[in-house]
């Protein structure tokens, strides 16, 4: 066993494992980098080569005492917080670092909290429907219950987890799962009159933010891809804009005390995401009477971005300006792609725009008929014959 105030131990599954302090997360809880390895004297040495090849040794200081080696419990084996860690530091690099922030604060906040002190053999079916449920009905810090894609993505990280268990043959058999739950809420979508008043407004003032606002209605850009959206990426000859960066505050994992957060730019959501939008005429026509110089911002019209929360209040008061029910800017999204299905637009086309990977996500999460269109289709429908007519036909003709 390594000296007390080193921080390394020997683990349960027989390796060893040492921790060097990066400092504090931004609940002030203390933050570790983790090595592993065969012997004492190689996770010793690693973390040696780190501390001064990183230059962050910490100032000596009383440290916490060392968590004690994972208890045999009745059914015996590692605990799913220290097989969490070594499939979260997997991810470290491998990953964007928006989406390993989420993986860490789902663990931390949601995940740890209900099964981090369980073995991991003995998380089974049961268990994983008991978790999920919880989550589904007061899964919330504040109390409440945590939304369907919040609960998806909970069971998407313990699986992926479990699944690495596997692969270390921690555990033989990777558990089934429960589904996540009932199908999503409905979308809010901008009904035609909003959508006109709304417009109407944005013309009217021509602001660089407004301008913003019309790419997401006519282009289905995403909140941070409007933040990102410089005038270089519009292509003045074909009418089209690149989706290239997008822009999104994180929580910070520095460490750094006073930055519990911070503004990163980096590619879109996911490769599908970087994407070529070709522009109605109209549309393009009145942007390029705002044109600003390629490295301005287009929703700033200066070399600064503005950052999401700031873009998204000043749309909350740019709705009430026009006359519009409250409404997430998000709503623009799905307004546009139920637009383009109501004219007639090819899925296909409209999942690229939208710069998803599946056709299936577009259909499930972004197309809402109206019951006009629903009518307009169903009228369709051959009715029965009477009499040697179509009473489908007949009322057609009468409507």
């Amino acid at each position: 066993m390594g000296k007390r105030g080193e921080n390394i131990r020997k683990r349960a599954d027989g390796r060893w494992e040492a921790r060097a302090i990066l400092g504090k997360s931004a609940g002030g809880k203390t933050r570790y980098k983790y090595f592993y390895g065969a012997s004492y004297q190689e996770v010793r040495q690693k973390k040696k080569t780190f501390l001064e090849e990183d230059g962050t040794a910490p100032v000596p200081q009383p440290l916490p005492p060392l968590p004690p080696p994972p208890e045999e419990s009745s059914q015996g084996g590692v605990l799913f917080r220290d097989i969490a860690a070594e499939w979260l530091d997997t991810k470290q690099n491998a990953v964007k670092e928006s989406t390993y922030v989420c993986y860490a604060m789902a663990l931390e906040k949601h995940i740890f909290p209900a099964l981090g002190d369980l073995p991991v053999r003995a998380i089974d079916r049961s268990v994983l429907e008991e978790f999920l449920t919880g989550m589904k009905s007061c899964g919330r810090l504040s109390g409440g219950a945590l939304s369907y894609k919040s609960v998806a993505d909970m069971k998407s990280i313990v699986m992926q987890i479990l699944r690495y268990a596997g692969k270390c043959g921690v555990i033989g058999v990777v558990p089934d799962c429960p589904a996540a739950g009932s199908r999503q809420p409905e979308i809010c979508v901008l009904t035609k009159q909003e959508q006109e008043k709304l417009e109407e407004t944005a013309i009217r003032e021509g602001t660089p933010f407004c301008m913003g606002v019309l790419l997401s209605l006519y282009g289905g850009l995403r909140i941070g891809e409007v933040c990102g959206l410089r005038w270089a990426d519009f292509d003045l000859v074909n009418g089209t804009v690149s989706i290239n960066r997008t822009v999104s505050r994180i929580m910070n994992m520095d460490g750094r005390p006073g930055q519990k957060t911070k503004v990163i730019i980096s590619a879109p959501k996911t490769i599908c995401s970087l994407r070529t939008i070709p522009l109605p005429e109209p549309v393009f026509q009145l942007l390029l009477r705002h044109r600003q110089p390629d490295e301005m911002y287009v929703a700033t019209g200066t070399g600064q971005y503005m950052e999401p929360r700031v873009l998204l209040a000043r749309y909350k008061r740019l709705l009430r300006r026009a006359g519009v029910s409250d409404h997430t800017f998000h709503t623009l999204r799905h307004t546009f792609a139920t637009r383009c299905v109501e004219c007639g637009v090819d899925i296909k086309s409209l999942s690229e725009i939208m710069g998803h990977s599946d056709v299936k996500i577009t259909l499930q999460r972004y197309v809402h008929p109206s019951i006009d269109a629903k009518r307009l289709q169903i009228n369709k429908l051959p009715c029965f014959r009477t009499g040697g007519q179509s009473c489908g036909q007949d009322y057609k003709e009468s409507a």
